[in-house]
């Protein structure tokens, strides 16, 4: 229990006065023995514990009526969360919101989305106690902190209002414990609202450790979480992928790839019902003009591969979109795409050893599609300011890991969305290590084949869900399991590991960056160092997912995930669609739509993760928290009843009840004439 008025708990030893007044009342006459008296005594010894019994009750009902009356003027609160909160008030209150499209699940008979119903429910919990000296808002969208004046004030905030962009809670957690510890604040309360998705939480993030050792270090610092895990009935998401514009004879069409997801059951429908096939309108825009398909729905969800749309051959760029009707969340219901054609997907290979050279050039030289057109070049390390920087999508580097100002070319290369891979040296020398470049670096190499080695060469795992290793489309694996490596170099690094050997040494590792990424691999493709050449398969699949993920931006039209900086590398983006779009300009790049900048068009929209993404665990995210003051509430969305009420009225009704009985109990006994001194005579065992 908590108050809002906790100083006037300072009243509370006046419950004695009844006690004192009733002592004090004893001491003012002289016990005198009169013979008159003891008789009457004696009469009535048989009641004497029944009046003694009366009394005392009289006595407590006027101490429970001055202590209700006093906890009523306290105003007191009840919600299970308040046990572990102080009397003292606040020097902050910080509120970390999830702002994330899986946020924007709602309760239809309400109109209230999980994110709504939390702020709603928090602004009034604020309200009506005292959050503190400040009161500090940090939105997952854009993870900046900012000072709010009054909790009503959170209800209008355009940082408050729903985005298509995933959320960090360890970075946003990270926020206020730079805050709190910058500002020395005293007490504090942090406030979580979150759906718990996974990819939002990072639950295996090295960082959760770290962080929790800091806040165990703050004294008076409570956590508490608005949980909101509940899934939605019935929805649907949409989403777009591997969008192309292709050009047959006098035709032009656009290639598609749809995909539907579904998600929670059907409550109101019954067994015969959802035996029968659901059908599911999709409705397709390609600048303004629109069609309809209607697709089968399994307990999965539907997808269209491949599917064309005819297109002006004037029409050499734009954007479109894909929606589907109305469900539980309204922001996964509609997936924007843009298009244009498809650029030369050039790479660079950069060896000073022809025959590697040469394998690199025939896997990059044959594209995926015969639409498609490559272009590759191989050149010696003496040859790199010959490169296009501006054009080139993809850069092998098989050697020392580059330095000065090859090294920031690359850097800058990569940061603008192209991808490169590191290949080592032939080299045995410490020098061919080189220094570290992109948090990674180069060891000693390793043979399989002797004696003393501790590796067959054999892959034992692969990350196969994503990433230019991921299955193919069929869902059958890549033969990583056939592959054989004769020499390898091991490396340190820390990016995501993506394939690693039979005794733990990496393979593949991937170092992501703000746009692109760099890759290394630690061994080579000819016959002496593994059968990556020779088997064919993984090898032509990597460096082909590689060059088309690094060639995605140097195309006119690109597709882009919601997020703070998504249009961050142009300064003339103008919003195309939807045609209701009011977000300012700060703002565009966290809701999904399409913008134009002279040729270049950007779709912005929620990233995959969360359609895909599952609740954490309620007990995995409560671990994250051990040792801290920590206290979940669990919630269910479109439910804006009062996180905790005032239950002043209940104590007012009782002192009235304790009045009542006192006054009850008070009235002469009608078992006997005599008057209500001599009662209290008999009941005392004295006379005055």
């Amino acid at each position: 229990m908590s108050f809002l008025q906790p100083l006037a708990l300072i009243a509370l030893p006046l419950m004695a006065l009844p006690i004192i007044i009733h002592l004090i009342n004893q001491q003012r006459h002289r016990t005198v023995p009169w013979a008159a008296m003891m008789f009457l005594m004696r009469a009535k010894r048989m009641s004497r514990g029944m009046a003694r019994l009366r009394h005392l009750l009289i006595l407590l009902m006027r101490v429970l009526a001055i202590g209700a009356l006093i906890f009523a003027i306290s105003r007191p609160l009840s919600g299970g969360w308040l046990g572990s909160v102080g009397l003292s008030k606040p020097d902050a209150t910080l509120i970390l919101l999830d702002r994330s499209a899986s946020m924007e699940v709602q309760d239809l008979q309400a109109g209230e989305s999980k994110r709504s119903t939390a702020l709603k429910r928090l602004a009034q919990l604020l309200e009506q106690g005292d959050y503190g000296t400040h009161l500090l808002l940090i939105d997952s969208a854009s993870g900046q902190l900012q000072e709010v004046d009054s909790p009503k004030a959170l209800l209008g905030l355009p940082m408050t209002e729903a985005s298509a962009a995933s959320a960090n809670i360890p970075g946003m957690l990270e926020t206020a414990l730079a805050y709190l510890k910058a500002n020395e604040s005293g007490r504090a309360e942090i406030w979580i609202c979150s759906d718990l998705k996974e990819n939002d939480w990072d639950v295996h993030s090295g960082r959760w450790n770290a962080m929790r050792e800091e806040f165990a270090q703050l004294e008076g610092v409570h956590h508490f979480l608005l949980a909101y895990t509940d899934p939605p009935a019935n929805n649907l998401s949409v989403r777009v992928e591997n969008v192309q514009r292709w050009e047959r004879g006098n035709a032009a069409e656009l290639l598609l790839d749809v995909i539907v997801r579904t998600e929670g059951e059907v409550p109101s429908l019954t067994t015969e019902e959802r035996s029968v096939v659901r059908r599911v309108p999709i409705e397709f825009e390609v600048n303004n003009v629109r069609s309809v398909v209607e697709v089968e729905l399994d307990t999965l969800g539907a997808s269209l591969k491949g599917h064309r749309i005819p297109i002006d051959t004037k029409l050499s760029s734009g954007w479109g979109s894909v929606s589907l009707p109305g469900d539980a969340n309204p922001l996964d219901n509609r997936f924007f795409f843009t298009f244009s054609e498809p650029p030369v997907r050039k790479a660079v290979v950069v060896s000073d050893d022809p025959k590697v050279g040469e394998a690199f050039r025939r896997a990059l030289a044959i594209p995926t599609d015969v639409r498609l057109q490559h272009h590759v070049d191989v050149m010696p390390m003496n040859r790199v300011a010959e490169i296009d920087w501006e054009n080139t999508g993809l850069l092998i580097w098989q050697g020392t890991l580059p330095s000065g100002l090859v090294a920031e070319q690359i850097q800058h290369f990569v940061n603008n969305g192209r991808v490169a891979m590191f290949f080592p040296s032939k080299l045995r020398t410490q020098t061919a290590t080189g220094k570290p470049f992109f948090a990674s670096r180069w060891g000693d190499w390793q043979s399989t084949t002797g004696e003393q080695s501790d590796t067959t060469g054999d892959i034992s795992w692969w990350r196969g869900d994503a990433d230019i290793l991921a299955h193919a489309e069929s869902g059958d694996a890549l033969p990583l399991s056939e592959l054989r490596t004769y020499q390898y170099r091991t490396f340190e690094s820390q990016g995501t590991l993506l394939a690693r050997f039979d005794n733990d040494a990496p393979l593949l590792t991937r170092v992501a960056t703000d746009q692109g990424a760099a890759y290394f691999c630690s061994t080579l493709p000819t016959a002496q160092f593994s059968s990556l050449e020779r088997d064919g398969v993984v090898f032509y699949v990597m460096l082909q997912r590689a060059l088309a993920e690094g060639c995605q931006t140097l195309a006119v039209a690109s597709q882009r995930d919601a997020e703070i900086d998504a249009l961050a590398d142009r300064n003339q983006w103008e919003p195309v669609a939807p045609a209701e779009d009011n977000a300012s300009l700060s703002q565009r790049g966290l809701h999904a739509g399409v913008y134009r900048d002279e040729a270049y068009w950007a779709a912005v929209n929620r990233s995959q993760a969360e359609d895909t993404a599952k609740t954490s665990p309620l007990e995995t995210v409560d671990a994250l928290f051990d040792g801290l003051s920590y206290r979940r509430i669990d919630v269910n969305v479109g439910d804006t009843s009062a996180l905790a009420s005032e239950l002043w009225r209940i104590f007012l009704i009782a002192m009235a009840i304790a009045l009542i009985l006192e006054a009850v109990l008070s009235l002469p006994s009608r078992k006997t004439e005599s008057s209500p001194l001599i009662d209290l005579a008999v009941a005392e065992g004295t006379t005055e």
